[in-house]
């Protein structure tokens, strides 16, 4: 919630609103007692299912739909074509499903909460997520605790940093999958292969933890938590760009990189969970589903893309723009395509020649000296005024613009992508559109084991 809601004094939160409800509580504390009182008040109020003397369940608070999260953010629901278009030869795109068993911490870096561990969520959407950064350190965490260096961790160098470099140097795999990055130590960084997407959820819940005494087992200062609530499932989506041509790009490479880190994650997270706090039971998590889209893997059971002697389905987004041939119309004649509707056109036509005319009337004003100033400020004031005006009608059809641009864009490459080309003089090439993407799916507990598993025969 933005201060400039908060900062209004008419502004009144949406009764079943409760993160409205919780931001606007923080509004009115000046000392640390008052946040205390509003903690506890909140806390009686929202926290509890059925509360009796202060006990019961957490009750469970729904956000929004991650339905209607668009896929720029919620990139685990395109589909395998939308995910893979373009991509070279042999990449591949993971989809894990799991079901969250305990709470799942997360720390957000909101200023203004009413407690001092609110999970991540949008800004925007206020769903919250657990963040493709924290995925890709847990998955690196079970990567070093499944295939660990021949010499002790702590034996690796001086920091963790430090150590992380070393680690990837000497496991080609891990140096692949994750990269290398200077972390100002001024070495050469080197991308990873493997790029992570957040983790969208929906619910949330409060708890309160009150740490003990060792020496008395006496609680001490209790601590406000936002959690992500247990019983939702999370779909994890991992792609591997694999730069098809260069040194250790082949299928083999591809796949044994895959399966280590897969087997690494399905061991290792099942066992210590995600998220903050892990060691004590937090984030635990149960697999359910291993999904594989990949680009012209062999052995591949299910075909669901163009294989090579298919033609490719045209999406709507690239018929948009073709002509009665097959082509793209120019790029210049996109702006034809938009105007401003009925009233709003009109408008705007009259606006313009309004401001023609005042332009012209200026000019005259200014030739006239200074026995003119007190019309050619009005006139100026005028103009100002039509200028406001055009901004608001134009805004929107502005908006409207960018967005065609960003679909003609995406049209252009989908095409790019997909039209077949001469056969190359090497046969060792191939062409891009004439790859199959194919999928392969396990479920179950141990689908991601069985799916690393399958990947690495």
């Amino acid at each position: 919630m933005s201060f400039e809601i908060l900062a209004d004094s008419n502004f009144t939160p949406r009764p079943n609103d409760w993160l409205q409800q919780g931001a606007h509580l923080r509004r009115t504390v000046r000392q640390n007692a008052d946040l205390t009182a509003q903690r506890t008040a909140f806390l009686s109020q929202y926290a509890i299912t059925n509360a009796h003397g202060g006990r019961g369940e957490a009750h469970l608070y729904p956000c929004h739909s991650p339905a209607l999260t668009p896929t720029g953010l919620n990139t685990a629901t395109r589909t395998m074509a939308q995910a893979l278009a373009g991509f070279p030869r042999y990449s591949a795109r993971l989809l894990l499903t799991f079901r969250l068993l305990a709470p799942l911490l997360t720390k957000d870096d909101d200023p203004f909460y009413l407690f001092d561990n609110p999970a991540r969520k949008d800004h925007l959407l206020g769903l919250p997520y657990l963040s493709a950064a924290s995925v890709k350190g847990l998955s690196a965490d079970a990567y070093q605790r499944a295939f660990p260096n021949a010499q002790p961790w702590l034996d690796l160098g001086e920091d963790d940093p430090n150590r992380t470099r070393i680690f990837r140097h000497a496991d080609p795999h891990a140096r692949r999958l994750f990269g290398i990055a200077d972390d100002g130590a001024n070495i050469e960084s080197e991308k990873g292969r493997l790029h992570f997407a957040p983790v969208w959820f929906n619910k949330l819940q409060l708890l309160v933890m009150n740490p003990g005494d060792p020496t008395t087992a006496m609680g001490t200062q209790p601590i406000q938590f936002e959690a992500i609530a247990p019983g939702q499932a999370g779909v994890l989506e991992v792609v591997y760009f694999n730069p098809y041509g260069v040194k250790d790009s082949d299928e083999a490479t591809v796949r044994a990189d895959l399966a280590r880190w897969l087997a690494a994650v399905a061991t290792w997270w099942p066992a210590l969970g995600l998220g903050a706090k892990r060691l004590a039971g937090y984030g635990a998590i149960q697999p359910e589903k291993a999904v594989l889209h990949a680009v012209g893997w062999s052995g591949m059971g299910t075909s669901t893309g163009p294989s090579e002697t298919s033609t490719p389905t045209i999406p709507d987004y690239v018929r948009e723009f073709q002509n009665e041939h097959g082509e793209l119309v120019p790029e210049s004649k996109l702006e034809n395509r938009l105007a401003l509707p009925g009233e709003s056109g009109e408008r705007l036509k009259t606006l313009i020649e309004q401001k023609e005319q005042l332009q012209a009337r200026k000019q005259e004003l200014q030739r006239m000296g200074k026995e003119a100033n007190r019309e050619l400020n009005q006139v100026r004031n005028n103009i100002d005024r039509i200028n406001r005006e055009k901004e608001q009608l134009i805004k929107p059809l502005e908006m409207e613009k960018q967005k065609l641009r960003a679909r003609y864009r995406s049209a252009q490459t989908w095409l790019k992508n997909n039209t077949p080309q001469p056969e190359p003089a090497d046969t060792t090439t191939a062409v891009q559109s004439q790859l199959a993407l194919e999928e392969c799916t396990k479920t179950g507990p141990e689908s991601w084991l069985n799916l690393a598993h399958w990947i690495a025969e």
